[in-house]
């Protein structure tokens, strides 16, 4: 009597390896801590030197973040969401121009990107993560666009 190969009846698995490795949780969470504590006293610098009406150096807290996001996220935005991106950007248009209410206006629209809205669900994600200053955390780590 022949032996039955079961090989071309049961299928059976291509490889025992995994086909991708998961990226840790945890160490995105460390990223986004570390990177918004670095963030936050260069925004806060930034808010007072433009309340202070200070050009010269809110222009150099600017440069100070676009430094750190050039470093941190090799871009020269320091921030992931497009809202904040172009308030950002705006800041910088004015204080290139010589336009300190400009400037003002847009960090001020750059701060209530962090402000918490009610939500339509009571389940529903909050729509922003950060404080309600602009020094306050862009991404908690979980949500990391935020």
């Amino acid at each position: 009597m022949s032996a039955i190969n079961l090989s071309s009846i049961v299928p059976q698995p291509l490889s025992t390896a995994p086909t991708s490795t998961p990226v840790s949780t945890n160490r995105k969470e460390g990223f986004w801590k570390e990177y918004n504590s670095e963030r936050a006293p260069e925004i806060q610098q930034l808010g007072a030197a433009l309340k202070s009406g200070n050009l010269a150096e809110a222009e150099q807290a600017y440069n100070n973040l676009v430094a750190l996001g050039n470093k941190d996220l090799h871009q020269a935005n320091p921030f992931v969401r497009a809202n904040r991106a172009l308030d950002f950007n705006a800041i910088g248009g004015a204080l290139q121009n010589g336009d300190l209410a400009g400037a003002r206006k847009a960090f001020a629209d750059l701060e209530n990107t962090f402000k918490k809205t009610p939500s339509a669900s009571p389940t529903a994600a909050p729509a922003s993560v950060g404080s309600s200053n602009a020094g306050g955390a862009e991404a908690s780590g979980v949500n990391v666009i935020a």
